[in-house]
């Protein structure tokens, strides 16, 4: 009895400390990650809030930025198709339909990105993803243009725009 205890317990501490390496390897994989992109704080704070992201390799990782861009994608394509058609004022009009107009094409765009992204043709996949990020762009500088107006938008825009950037950072590591 006192051996079949012991052999108990050898295996639950050896799982634990299995469990342990691997959790300390996952979380060291997203900073070494994070590390090679330009906004690390961001990538480290977003992947951490990521269910699948402690357990996922850099192409999983890659996966969850791209999946995270897309839902951004059509939240804000809904956002400004609401917002256009609520806008009294012209140039607030134009502004969102410029937004609703870009972040159309972001989403084809970005259809294409996730298919890259799964067949690893991540040359086409860096690509989609700088389209997405200057789509972003585009729409938040619409709002800079004269007569200059505060785009309700802004906070969105950057979100796709940081997810699209460490995204294409990530892909770049792929290869």
């Amino acid at each position: 009895m006192e051996m079949k205890l012991l052999g108990w317990a050898t295996i639950v501490l050896a799982l634990l400390i299995f469990d342990q390496s691997f959790t300390s390897v996952s979380a060291d994989l997203i900073e070494d990650t994070c590390n090679k992109t330009s906004n690390f704080k961001f990538c480290v704070s977003f992947l951490r809030s990521k269910p699948g992201s402690a357990t996922a390799d850099v192409q999983g990782l890659a996966q969850i930025v791209a999946d995270q861009i897309q839902i951004n994608l059509k939240d804000t394509f809904s956002e400004a198709s609401k917002l256009y058609k609520e806008a009294t004022e012209r140039v607030i009009k134009e502004c969102f339909q410029i937004c609703s107009e870009v972040y159309g094409v972001a989403i084809d765009y970005m259809n294409g990105v996730l298919i890259n992204l799964k067949s690893k043709n991540y040359s086409n996949t860096r690509d989609g993803l700088s389209f997405v990020y200057g789509d972003a762009d585009t729409c938040e500088e619409s709002f800079h243009e004269e007569p200059v107006r505060p785009s309700p938008l802004t906070k969105n825009n950057n979100d796709v725009k940081n997810l699209a950037l460490i995204g294409s950072e990530i892909v770049l590591i792929l290869g």
